[in-house]
């Protein structure tokens, strides 16, 4: 027995919506998707990212800083040596 090829497509189409919805969660039937619980988890990871990535900033500007100075410096010493050469 040979079934028509519309009445698989037709079964498939079907199966594929409560499949989309088992994988994805039915928004209909909760509300909203995240228990408090789970939106308060994520907020917490979220702010601790957050800390990290501030942190790491700052540790950036200070090496930027520094580096400007030492920059600084060794452009001083180096202006110092040419201008006696270009003295003498």
């Amino acid at each position: 027995m040979r079934f028509p090829s519309w009445l698989i497509i037709v079964f498939m189409l079907a199966w594929l919506g409560p499949m989309m919805r088992w994988i994805f969660g039915d928004s209909r039937r909760s509300g909203k998707r995240l228990r408090p619980t789970d939106q308060q988890l994520i907020t917490a990871r979220l702010d601790a990212a957050l800390a990290e990535r501030d942190q790491v900033i700052e540790d950036f500007q200070h090496r930027i800083s520094e580096l400007e100075s030492r920059l600084d410096f060794t452009e001083r010493l180096l202006a110092e040596r040419r201008e006696p050469a270009a003295l003498s």
